[in-house]
Formats: C-alpha cells, sequence, structure tokens
C-alpha cells in the first residue's frame, strides 16, 4: 500500500473554480428567498458570483474583499468553494464556525475526517451532500481561462450548516 509521503511533492494551485453545473446541482435544495454571499472571490474573475446570479440566487461578492480581514457583508446564507490551501482554508472554516451563520461550502471530501475539521465543527449540526459524480473544476492561471479539468484525482462534497431545506444528508 503507497502512502502519500511516498509519493512526489505537488505544488498547490489554487486557480481552480467552480463550474456552473456544480452550483446547479444544489440549486434545489437551496431557500430562493435569501440573500447569498459568495465569499471567496478575492484574486477570482468573479464567475462563482456570476454563475450563482444566473442560477437564480440573489448573490454578493466582491474580487477585492477578504473575508478574513475585511467586515462581513450583509447576507443570509455565506456560499463559495475555500482554497485548497490549508493555511487559508483552516482560518476560513474556524471564522465560518465562529460566525453561527448559515453556509453551503464545496470542500474535498477527505477533509471532514481531518482533525482539524472535527475539532473546528464538533458539536455544530453538519449536513452533507453527496453528488453521485465527481466535481471538477475550471483550472484558470493568473485570472484567465486554462482548461476545464475532468480528471479530478479526488471526490468533493457539499458542507451545509443551518440551511432551512436542508435537514439531513442528502445524496444527489
Amino acid at each position: 500500500m503507497a502512502n502519500f509521503k511516498d509519493s512526489p511533492h505537488f505544488d498547490i494551485h489554487d486557480d481552480y473554480y467552480t463550474r456552473k453545473q456544480t452550483w446547479e446541482q444544489i440549486i434545489p435544495y437551496l431557500p430562493n428567498d435569501k440573500i447569498y454571499w459568495e465569499f471567496c472571490s478575492l484574486k477570482s474573475n468573479g464567475q462563482s458570483i456570476k454563475n450563482l446570479q444566473e442560477l437564480g440566487l440573489n448573490v454578493k461578492g466582491s474580487v477585492t474583499h477578504d473575508y478574513l480581514k475585511d467586515p462581513d457583508m450583509e447576507a443570509d446564507i455565506l456560499i463559495t468553494n475555500p482554497p485548497f490551501d490549508k493555511a487559508i482554508k483552516i482560518p476560513i472554516l474556524e471564522k465560518l464556525a465562529a460566525s453561527e451563520k448559515p453556509f453551503v461550502i464545496i470542500m474535498n471530501s477527505t477533509n471532514i475526517f481531518t482533525k482539524y475539521f472535527q475539532r473546528i465543527f464538533g458539536g455544530k449540526d453538519i449536513k452533507f451532500i453527496y453528488p453521485s459524480t465527481k466535481i471538477h473544476y475550471d483550472k484558470y492561471d493568473k485570472g484567465e481561462f486554462v482548461e476545464s479539468k475532468n480528471n479530478t484525482s479526488f471526490y468533493s462534497i457539499y458542507v451545509v450548516y443551518n440551511i432551512p431545506t436542508i435537514t439531513q444528508n442528502l445524496f444527489i
């Protein structure tokens, strides 16, 4: 059996973005009378904000707003795909947990088994939405589209907290 320590080191590339069809999968489960905030759009091209708006959600967002440093925007529900880099992701998860605000985030499914995830969200009524297929992402470099990646090596899930229309784990 191989271990990660035996594999070559790969640099983290956080310029992968959520496709419109990924958000489209969960739209039927989200309340459409709420204000959403796509809060991890810093340094992005804002495509996720546009995609969510095109899918009918009332979404706020900004490509210059730093969720970890700037005051929170007024919104009912937070929604995003946080960066893969743990140095950024863990503080984001900690702020999410402390805020008690409802949220929907997309994450690599192995995150839910980590000590940091259990430390941050232990005791909270977290729900999961498990898609029936892998979620794939679009690769960008310096804000420019490079390619649609259809060979994601990991499974992603939707992590949900305090969304009134999602009362149990879902398989979609």
